[in-house]
C-alpha cells in the first residue's frame, strides 16, 4: 500500500472537472434529489404534521393556536462518505506531455465510478417490489407489454398516478423508461400525438443530455403530464478475465411517480440524497510509490421518505 508523503489537499481545478463531467446516461440525481445538510447528523424531516391534523385556525378576538411542527419522530441520517482514489507514479507524470490531462483523465474515471454506485443504490431500491409497493408485473396482461401488438402503457400511467396520488395526495409527474423499453414506447399512437405539440431543435444548443436522447428515439418531453426521462446507464457485472456482460441496472421496469420540485418542505417523497459535502477531489503526494494521489470523495445518504409515490411497472418489454 502507498504511504502518504505529504498532505491530500482540495483541488479546484479538478473538483470542477468532476462536477462538470458529462452523466446524461446515469439519471440518479433526476429521480432523488439532493438535499443539502448542514450537519453530519441531523434531522431532515418530520412526519408529526404529514397527516394533515386540523385545527381551529379563527384567531378573532383571541389568541391565536400554536402548531408545534416537531411533533412526532423525526426521521434523522447519518452521512457516508464515499470514496475512491488511484495514485499516478512520477514515472507516468514525466512520459506525457501534459500531466494534468493524466490527472484529469483519471478524475474523470473515479468521479465515474462513484456516480455509477450512487445509481446503484438509487435504481435498486426504486426496482425494489418491498419498497416500491405499488407495481404491477405487466407481463402477466397478455399482449400487454409495449412489445406486443396492445400495450397498455395509457392505461398504466393512469391505474399509477391514481394509485399515487390515492395513497399521498401527490400528482406525479416523472416518468423513467429504460433505454430498451424506449425503443418500443416511441411508436405508440397516443405518445407520437404528443410530439405534434412538443418544441425541438433547442436540445443539442443546449446541452440537455436527456433532450437528445428523447430526441434520438422520438420520445415527447411529456407525457400524460409526466416528465419523461430515459435510463440508459449501463453496468458491467464480469470481473477481470471473464466475458463482458453488460446491463442497463433499470432493467425493464418502468417508473411513474412524484419527484419533489422543492426540498425545502418538511415532508419528504420518495427518496432524497441528503448530502453533507459536496462532490470534491483532492490530491497530494506520496512516497511509496513516488507519485501523486488523487481522491474522489462524496459524503451522503440515501433516504427513504413516501415510498408510495412510487409505481413500479415490471417486465414492460419480453
Amino acid at each position: 500500500m502507498p504511504s502518504m508523503g505529504g498532505i491530500l489537499r482540495y483541488d479546484k481545478y479538478l473538483s470542477k472537472i468532476a462536477l462538470t463531467y458529462p452523466t446524461g446516461n446515469l439519471i440518479g440525481h433526476l429521480v432523488c434529489p439532493t438535499f443539502d445538510a448542514d450537519q453530519y447528523s441531523d434531522a431532515i424531516f418530520v412526519d408529526g404534521d404529514d397527516a394533515i391534523l386540523r385545527s381551529n385556525d379563527l384567531a378573532e378576538g383571541a389568541e391565536s393556536n400554536g402548531v408545534d411542527f416537531s411533533a412526532g419522530t423525526p426521521y434523522s441520517f447519518r452521512s457516508e462518505r464515499h470514496a475512491l482514489n488511484t495514485v499516478i507514479t512520477r514515472k507516468e507524470m514525466n512520459n506525457v506531455a501534459k500531466p494534468v490531462k493524466l490527472k484529469s483523465r483519471n478524475t474523470r474515471k473515479l468521479t465515474n465510478r462513484l456516480r455509477l454506485n450512487h445509481e446503484q443504490t438509487i435504481c435498486t431500491a426504486l426496482t425494489d417490489e418491498t419498497i416500491v409497493t405499488n407495481y404491477t408485473d405487466v407481463d402477466l396482461v397478455a399482449n400487454g407489454r409495449l412489445d406486443e401488438s396492445t400495450p397498455t402503457l395509457e392505461t398504466d400511467i393512469v391505474t399509477a398516478c391514481k394509485a399515487v396520488h390515492d395513497d399521498t395526495g401527490a400528482i406525479a409527474n416523472t416518468i423513467v423508461i429504460p433505454y430498451e423499453a424506449a425503443l418500443y414506447a416511441a411508436k405508440i399512437a397516443f405518445i407520437k400525438d404528443s410530439l405534434i405539440y412538443s418544441g425541438r431543435g433547442m436540445e443539442y444548443v443546449a446541452g440537455d443530455y436527456q433532450a437528445q436522447t428523447r430526441q434520438l428515439f422520438g420520445l415527447p418531453p411529456v407525457i400524460k403530464g409526466l416528465r419523461v426521462i430515459v435510463s440508459t446507464g449501463r453496468r458491467d457485472d464480469s470481473n477481470k478475465g471473464e466475458t463482458a456482460s453488460v446491463g442497463n441496472p433499470w432493467g425493464k421496469n418502468i417508473l411513474i411517480g412524484y419527484v419533489p420540485p422543492n426540498l425545502d418542505t418538511d415532508s419528504m417523497f420518495g427518496l432524497v440524497c441528503a448530502e453533507h459535502e459536496a462532490f470534491r477531489v483532492k490530491t497530494g503526494p506520496v512516497t511509496d510509490p513516488d507519485g501523486e494521489k488523487v481522491l474522489v470523495e462524496w459524503d451522503y445518504d440515501i433516504v427513504q421518505g413516501k415510498m408510495e409515490c412510487w409505481y413500479l411497472l415490471q417486465n414492460v418489454i419480453g
